[in-house]
């Protein structure tokens, strides 16, 4: 069965990205919206991900707390991969409820400290000022939305560090699926054309890397309820 959603996803996720060709192409009206593809596409995650936490039948209770508030972090994803469409800064601050989500269940392995609080707002910080510096970045309105979804992207990724201290080696899936996730926002911006131009990228190139590191990262979580990898 997992075999099978899978494939079922990679074989989205190439319709997904025709459609997006067609629409730099100009669709024909026959084709169906990108935007459509790219929801069907990002169902899977979540069905993944649901599939593996009901068919592990024997869960911790801090495991169980995990999973959950992973599955609620999955399908906020669905919704603001369709909304960011639509609108860039109401998308960011949906995918922002998704990393809360995340950084809440990343705290079932460590608790929350001063010093995670302060590398935050540190590496926070030198990642907006990069982006301020750059002569390739017009953020404009976009940089109050962005600095706060940075934030929270940032300490989701710092949180999910604590899972290397975990003794089960499952537990690595996760901080290397939100490594992934980091770097697929940090592509994004280059194909944002209102606040990035940068003539040495091609769109089509960093689009198609964005999008194969996002829902690589989003698997990886779904797969990580697959296994109690918090059980003493």
């Amino acid at each position: 069965m997992q075999f099978l959603i899978i494939t079922a996803a990679v074989i989205s996720f190439l319709f997904f990205r025709v459609f997006y060709f067609l629409k730099m192409g100009g669709a024909p009206e026959w084709a169906v919206p990108e935007v459509i593809a790219k929801g069907v596409t990002s169902e899977f995650f979540v069905f993944y991900g649901f599939y593996c936490f009901f068919k592990n039948q024997d869960k911790s209770p801090a495991f169980t707390r995990y999973g959950i508030k992973m599955l609620a972090g999955l399908s906020v994803a669905v919704l603001a991969d369709l909304v960011i469409n639509l609108n860039i800064p109401a998308g960011m601050m949906t995918f922002l409820v998704m990393q809360i989500f995340f950084i809440l269940a990343f705290a079932e392995f460590k608790a929350f400290s001063a010093k995670y609080f302060l590398l935050t707002v540190l590496i926070s910080v030198i990642f907006l000022a990069g982006d301020l510096l750059s002569p390739f970045f017009y953020l404009k309105t976009l940089f109050v939305p962005l600095a706060i979804y940075t934030f929270f992207l940032v300490g989701s990724a710092l949180k999910s560090l604590d899972a290397l201290s975990l003794a089960n080696k499952r537990a690595r899936l996760i901080p290397f699926a939100a490594i992934l996730f980091l770097a697929s926002d940090f592509i994004l911006q280059f194909t944002l054309g209102d606040i990035c131009q940068l003539p040495f990228i091609p769109d089509q190139i960093a689009n198609n890397l964005c999008h194969v590191l996002y829902y690589a990262a989003q698997f990886m979580f779904a797969h990580s309820l697959s296994k109690d990898f918090l059980k003493e």
